[in-house]
């Protein structure tokens, strides 16, 4: 897929600017020289206005004139369906502009619109709402160009980006302001791209990670489903023998099993689900509950535990072993987060 650039600024010479502006006759056939690069390099534009007032004029010839054909490159016009543009296109190039009027008449709107789309921004000179798209790029990590060396708003954003870096290398920040030259356009177009393939690598990278994640949930919740099943028939089967022995150990594995549904459910909301380690603590949080619990039971009943007794019990345990390895962490941590040894002062008498 074809990088999509936005190209935005101005160096009128009768307009005050913040940085001041320098060089400014320099500023047209830089910017051809980098409208022919973005050609080049398989870039398609994006511009907002024909008005000689800006640069997006000078990029676009440049662009026209570096392309031998059409090759599915494209020159978007974003701009209000009321405003006129007007580009100076060869016949056999006119299937590459293309006009996207917008309906709203608030040229803010599209302007700041095709900025968080685009796959890259190059500002040059240009007043506040050049800036404003230079540092929307850098804080949502656009690749940026700022040429820094004609001044304008362009110095702003390039201070910003220094500051920052983002995917710029110390040598594209510095060579943005640094004297044009030769080499200059293609260094920095090519510096473009490179930070669009690693904003689309950490992307990819992000994306991998995501899918890693979800797959990690989807085989906690499997695992704990049929936990819950197996755990579930555990109850039916202490109906089904006459023996103590037996029925106790349905009993406990109901509720181990149980717990440990409950310790992978709660990993799946964990940022890095561990299916091992949720299954470690589910099995010991079900293995203390029931031991505990049938404990306490036997101490405080005189009475022999019968199998009668523990088909009672199945029904309260095992779901109390969900509860158990669902809540092991909260409970842990809690533990962990009291000082058992701090120091209270005594009542006065």
């Amino acid at each position: 897929m074809r990088p999509s650039v936005v190209v935005v600024g101005s160096a009128h010479p009768d307009r005050e600017y913040a940085p001041e502006m320098r060089e400014i006759s320099l500023v047209s056939g830089a910017c051809e020289e980098i409208g022919g690069e973005l050609a080049r390099a398989g870039c398609d534009l994006i511009v907002f206005s024909s008005s000689d007032d800006y640069i997006e004029k000078d990029v676009v010839r440049g662009y026209l004139a570096a392309l031998q054909v059409q090759d599915g490159a494209t020159v978007t016009v974003k701009a209000p369906f009321s405003q006129v543009t007007s580009f100076e296109v060869s016949p056999h190039l006119e299937n590459v502009l293309r006009v996207e009027p917008d309906s709203i008449e608030e040229w803010e709107v599209s302007y700041y619109r095709a900025v968080f789309e685009a796959d890259g921004v190059i500002v040059v000179g240009g007043g506040r709402a050049t800036r404003i798209a230079g540092v929307m790029a850098i804080t949502r990590r656009t690749p940026v160009i700022a040429l820094a060396r004609f001044g304008g708003a362009a110095l702003s954003v390039w201070r910003h980006l220094d500051r920052h870096h983002n995917d710029a290398t110390p040598g594209a920040i510095s060579r943005m302001a640094a004297p044009w030259g030769d080499d200059t356009a293609e260094y920095l177009v090519g510096s473009l791209l490179d930070q669009h393939a690693r904003v689309r690598e950490a992307e990819r990278a992000a994306w991998r990670d995501q899918s890693r994640v979800r797959r990690a949930r989807t085989m906690n919740g499997s695992v704990a489903a049929v936990a819950i099943a197996v755990a579930v028939l555990t109850v039916v089967l202490t109906y089904g023998t006459g023996t103590t022995l037996t029925a106790v150990g349905y009993l406990i594995a109901g509720s181990v099993l149980m717990a440990a549904a409950g310790a992978l459910i709660s990993d799946t909301s964990a940022e890095e689900p561990n299916l091992p380690w949720a299954l470690a603590r589910g099995l010991g949080a079900g293995t203390l509950a029931s031991m505990l619990y049938v404990g306490s039971q036997t101490l405080t009943n005189p009475d022999p535990l019968d199998v009668e007794a523990i088909r009672r019990l199945a029904w309260l345990l095992v779901p109390l072993g969900l509860a158990s390895g669902y809540t092991l962490d909260i409970v842990f941590s809690r533990l962990r987060s009291v000082n058992a040894l701090a120091e209270k002062p005594f009542a006065q008498p």
